[in-house]
């Protein structure tokens, strides 16, 4: 006999008690354990078309951190888009990609230089399936030890980048969240010729081949 309450959706707390890869279901936003848009927490990757996980870390910030917490908000926030097909488009995406909530990277906060080496671990695991990731941060260095797992698996790959920042200065130590992609270049890790960075206002006198569409060349264009 079902526990469920007349009227009650008919699959509460998806993130564990959801058993398709694909479709979308409702929920009330605000109840319910919290996965990305209500997928099924899985670390069984068979069948799995993206695998999404959070990497909680901010140390490498300059200043304002906090951003440790974005998965969990991202999370959150994405109750609201779970069962609605996308708009302006008309479709749930859930129908067509098989998608799980992966969890977060497992870091120890007390030990922050062996934070990137888990980091591509991490990626690593996820890769080595054939599962497209989707990752949500932390603060912007978690990009580079995730290029570098890409890379090792596909080869130089190309940035998009949304940014203000160009993130390319150079280092003044091993975690910093303005150096990772002048890192990434001098290692080979990005094909510059097909990486482009939008949106940038902030002056560096390095330039590392990367096409660069400025904020105000943005707000001219569009």
């Amino acid at each position: 006999m079902s526990n469920t309450p007349t009227g009650a959706p008919e699959i509460i707390d998806q993130a564990w008690r959801k058993d398709a890869l694909k479709g979308s279901a409702y929920e009330l936003t605000y109840a319910g354990t919290l996965s990305y848009a209500r997928r099924r927490y899985s670390r069984d990757l068979q069948g799995v078309d993206i695998a999404v996980s959070g990497i909680p870390f901010d140390s490498a910030v300059t200043n304002r951190p906090g951003c440790r917490l974005g998965p969990r908000a991202v999370r959150a926030a994405s109750t609201q888009l779970a069962e609605l097909n996308s708009f302006p488009f008309g479709f749930d995406p859930f129908d067509t990609l098989a998608v799980v909530d992966y969890g977060d990277c497992a870091l120890n906060a007390h030990a922050p230089m062996t934070v990137p080496d888990d980091i591509a671990a991490h990626a690593r695991e996820i890769l080595a399936t054939d599962t497209a990731m989707l990752t949500f941060g932390g603060d912007h260095f978690v990009a580079y030890p995730l290029i570098k797992a890409h890379a090792e698996k596909h080869g130089p790959v190309a940035l998009l980048q949304f940014d203000a920042h160009c993130d390319t200065w150079e280092s003044s130590g091993p975690l910093d969240h303005g150096t990772m992609f002048l890192s990434a270049v001098n290692e080979g890790l990005l094909d510059v010729d097909h990486s482009i960075q939008v949106g940038l206002r902030t002056h560096n006198d390095i330039d590392v081949g990367i096409e660069v569409l400025t904020a105000p060349w943005v707000h001219r264009h569009g």
